[in-house]
């Protein structure tokens, strides 16, 4: 149960460097601007198994996860964009003709066995382990459909202070600590490249306000980390629903929230939705499950197909929207065949500029 990104200052130091500077790292200019308004969003992401914030209190498995992103749209390419969109041609050209979104995330992400009391190494059980990511972003939508690229730079390991960060709060919570981080995975550099389309399937307004809409997705993960592809669908109803392309979540490779810039006016207007999704999961290798690809680690036999589903609720207001989901998979690997679960927020900020 725990809520804090760890202080590592060198990455931290680099995040801001790179979140600062962005929005004139730029070495080209787009030809034309598919809106007068230029924007900036920041967004914090947490999900947590502990019952403050709605999850089961079980304190497993995928026990915290943070992270924060900054994202902005304008009509000037920062230099690394071309290296996630250029090598497509049909992303080239889908880039040129749509609005689009860059950004910068610094992320951590913590994951235990569910006895966290024993000091031995529990082989029927998923090992722990701690990452430490930073990701670029860039993301694209048009009226139809959106597409969301990101690649991490990162470390799994000690490096990664897990076990700092879980027993420290843990003591400052009067929580007992988790004595098996002695076995944890070894420190390992990653890369990590992630793709999500997402399709505006069916929407349905009323009065100028949309009311209900469907959005099913595909994507895939390619990297020391993670390896796999996903098939989900998504739905919404309520009243002024966002016209973007629904919650993302940083445990799912959804990338971040898309959004285009809108009048000061436009932002105001009070929005609610209830919301919930299935996804289909195909994994060829997880870190986290299968242990390292470079060195001999601690390792549990996975399901090769997991599913999982969400239900929540957002809102949005001149500028500010929130989200809570609560999250359910199917069993990850043959050793604990049980459910799992998290709860999942985020809140965001964005701004917009004529």
């Amino acid at each position: 149960m725990i809520f804090f990104l760890p202080p590592v200052p060198a990455i931290s130091l680099l995040f801001f460097a790179m979140l600062l500077a962005m929005p004139g790292m730029a070495f080209e200019e787009r030809s034309e601007s598919n809106s007068k308004y230029s924007g900036e969003s920041y967004t914090l992401y947490i999900e947590n198994d502990a019952r403050r914030i709605g999850g089961p209190g079980s304190d497993s498995s995928y026990s915290n996860g943070v992270r924060f992103s900054y994202v902005y749209t304008e009509k000037d390419i920062p230099f690394w964009a071309p290296l996630l969109t250029n090598w497509s041609d049909t992303l080239s050209t889908e880039f040129d003709k749509s609005y689009t979104n860059f950004g910068a995330s610094l992320a951590h992400q913590i994951f235990t066995p569910q006895n966290t009391a024993s000091t031995d190494l529990i082989l029927n059980d998923r090992p722990y382990a701690a990452w430490l990511y930073f990701g670029m972003t860039s993301s694209f939508q048009t009226t139809s459909h959106s597409h969301s690229l990101e690649f991490d730079v990162g470390v799994v390991g000690p490096s990664a202070m897990g076990e700092d960060v879980q027993n420290n709060f843990h003591s400052m919570i009067g929580v007992p600590k988790s004595n098996g981080w002695a076995h944890q995975l070894e420190d390992e550099p990653t890369l990590q490249l992630s793709y999500q389309q997402r399709l505006r399937f069916y929407e349905l307004k009323q009065n100028d306000s949309k009311i209900l809409d469907f959005i099913p997705y595909f994507g895939g993960a390619f990297g020391n980390v993670l390896i796999g592809g996903n098939i989900g669908m998504l739905g919404r109803i309520g009243f002024n629903i966002p016209d973007d392309y629904g919650p993302t979540r940083p445990s799912s490779s959804d990338g971040d929230p898309t959004f285009i810039p809108r009048s000061n006016k436009a932002r105001q207007h009070f929005g609610a939705y209830l919301y919930g999704g299935l996804r289909g999961n195909a994994i060829a290798h997880n870190i986290f499950l299968d242990g390292s690809i470079f060195q001999k680690s601690h390792h549990v036999s996975k399901y090769p197909f997991t599913a999982e589903s969400e239900f929540g609720l957002g809102a949005h207001l001149d500028g500010w929207s929130f989200v809570w989901r609560f999250v359910s998979k199917s069993p990850e690997f043959k050793e604990r065949s049980q459910l799992n679960s998290f709860a999942s927020i985020s809140l965001s900020y964005s701004q917009s500029f004529e």
